[in-house]
C-alpha cells in the first residue's frame, strides 16, 4: 500500500504533529508513505530524521488573501495572482510525483489545500481529506474559488473525509455513510513521564501569536487577574507577525510587564516540557478545530482553561464523561443548579468523586453560596430587595 500525503506543514504545529504520528504508524504497518510540503522547515527536518521521503512543491494555502491593512489592500491583486501561480506550479509538481510514486491513496492533511483532491480526481485515485478547521470561523479564511465549491469537493463521491471533531463533522454536514470522526492521537510514548506533583507557578500559552488564537484577549484577561493575585506569571511560547506581537505588548499594564514572558520560537519537545511544569494551560482561541495542545496539556496533568467553543469544548466534555458543566451557572440572584435527576445521574457517572447523599449535596451548595456568593449571608435565600 502506497499513500501520498499532501500537506501545508512547515513548522511543528498541531496538524503537523498529528501527521507525523500517522506517518510513523504507516511505516510500522507496511504502508509506504511519501510526503509533499510547501518548503523546508522544522516539519521537513523531522521527516528527514524519521527517514520519510518527501518533495518540496511550494504549494500555497488555497485561500483569498486577507486584507488587514491598507498596504495589504494595495497588494491584494499581486498577492492573489501569486497564489494562483504558486498553486499552478505546485499542481504540476504534484502530478509528476503521482506519476513516479503511483500511490494507491492520496491523503490531504488540511482543508485549506485542495490540489490533492484535484490531482486524485484527475488520476482516478481515492482521496482522503483530513478536515481540521472551520476556515472562516477559526482562521477567517475564505477558500478559493468559493466555500460552496469547497463543500461540493469534500462531498464528492471520490473523496472520503476524516473530521477531527464531531463539531466539524456537523458543521460541514458530512455523510455518515463514507466520512468519519477520528480524534487526533497526541502522545509520543517517549514523552510519557510520571505525574508532576511540584508544578511551577506559571500559566502557559503555546501557539502562533495571531487574532485567531485569542492572544490579545489573553493579555487583557491577565491584566485583570494580575491586579488581584501575584501568584502566577504568564509564559507565551510561539511566533507571529512582529506588528501583532507589539500590539499585544502595548496591551500589558505597566505593573505586569515583568510577569509576562514572550519565549519566541519553541520546539515541540520544549513545549511538552513547559506543559509538564505548568500549573495552568490556557486556550483562548476563537474556535479551535481540535486543539492539539489542549489534549497534550491534560495528558501532562495541567489544568486547562479554554473557551466554550469547537474542539476545546468537545474535549472538555469528553474528558468528563460528556457532562456539560456550562449548565451550572452562578447568577446574581443566587445559585442555579441542574434538576435533581440529572444531578444524581452525573454523580453516578463521575468516578473518583466522593459519593454524596442528596442532603449532603444540597448542604454543600448552600454553604458555598452563603459564604462566597450571597452578598448578605444573613439573608439566606436572598429575599431582601434593595
Amino acid at each position: 500500500m502506497k499513500i501520498l500525503f499532501v500537506t501545508n506543514s512547515i513548522g511543528m504545529e498541531g496538524a503537523s504533529v498529528a501527521l507525523i504520528n500517522i506517518l510513523q504508524y504507516s511505516k510500522e504497518n507496511n504502508i509506504t508513505p511519501f510526503v509533499t510540503c510547501p518548503k523546508k522547515g522544522e516539519f521537513s527536518d523531522t521527516l528527514d530524521k524519521l527517514g520519510i521521503p518527501f518533495l518540496i512543491i511550494g504549494n500555497p494555502l488555497e485561500i483569498y488573501p486577507k486584507v488587514y491593512s491598507w498596504k495589504a489592500f494595495i497588494k491584494y491583486p499581486y498577492s492573489f495572482l501569486l497564489m494562483l501561480v504558486k498553486r499552478h506550479k505546485a499542481f504540476d509538481k504534484l502530478c509528476f510525483c503521482i506519476e513516479k510514486f503511483k500511490p494507491n491513496i492520496i491523503h490531504t492533511n488540511v482543508g485549506a489545500v485542495q490540489i490533492g483532491f484535484l490531482a486524485a480526481k484527475k488520476y482516478g485515485i481515492p482521496h482522503v481529506w483530513h478536515i481540521r478547521e472551520y476556515q472562516k470561523e477559526d482562521f477567517n479564511m475564505s477558500p478559493f474559488p468559493s466555500m460552496n465549491i469547497f463543500k461540493k469537493r469534500i462531498h464528492d463521491a471520490n473523496n472520503h473525509c476524516i473530521c477531527i471533531t464531531k463539531d466539524i463533522f456537523l458543521h460541514f454536514n458530512m455523510a455518515i455513510s463514507k466520512d468519519k470522526i477520528i480524534y487526533d492521537g497526541v502522545i509520543d510514548k517517549g514523552l510519557v513521564q510520571p505525574f508532576n506533583e511540584t508544578k511551577k507557578k506559571y500559566i502557559l500559552f503555546a501557539g502562533r501569536l495571531e487574532d485567531a488564537k485569542g492572544c490579545k484577549e489573553l493579555i487583557k484577561a491577565f491584566n485583570i487577574y494580575a491586579k488581584k493575585s501575584g501568584l502566577y506569571d504568564l509564559l507565551i511560547a510561539g511566533v507571529g507577525n512582529k506588528k501583532y506581537i507589539e500590539e499585544c505588548k502595548i496591551l500589558m499594564d505597566n505593573e505586569i510587564q515583568n510577569r509576562v514572558h514572550f519565549l519566541g520560537a519553541v520546539s515541540h519537545e520544549e513545549v511538552f516540557r513547559l506543559m509538564y511544569d505548568a500549573s495552568i494551560y490556557v486556550v483562548p482561541s476563537r474556535n479551535e478545530g481540535f486543539g492539539f495542545v489542549t489534549a497534550e496539556a491534560m495528558f501532562n496533568g495541567t489544568i486547562v482553561i479554554g473557551k466554550n467553543t469547537g474542539g476545546t469544548k468537545e474535549q472538555f466534555n469528553n474528558a468528563y464523561f460528556n457532562i456539560d458543566y456550562s449548565e451550572y451557572t452562578f447568577k446574581q440572584s443566587g445559585y442555579q443548579h441542574l434538576p435533581l435527576e440529572l444531578k444524581i445521574k452525573y454523580l453516578g457517572q463521575i468516578s473518583g468523586f466522593k459519593q454524596l447523599t442528596v442532603c449532603e449535596d444540597v448542604t454543600e451548595h448552600y454553604e458555598y453560596w452563603k459564604n462566597k456568593i450571597n452578598p448578605n449571608p444573613l439573608d439566606c435565600c436572598n429575599l431582601c430587595k434593595k
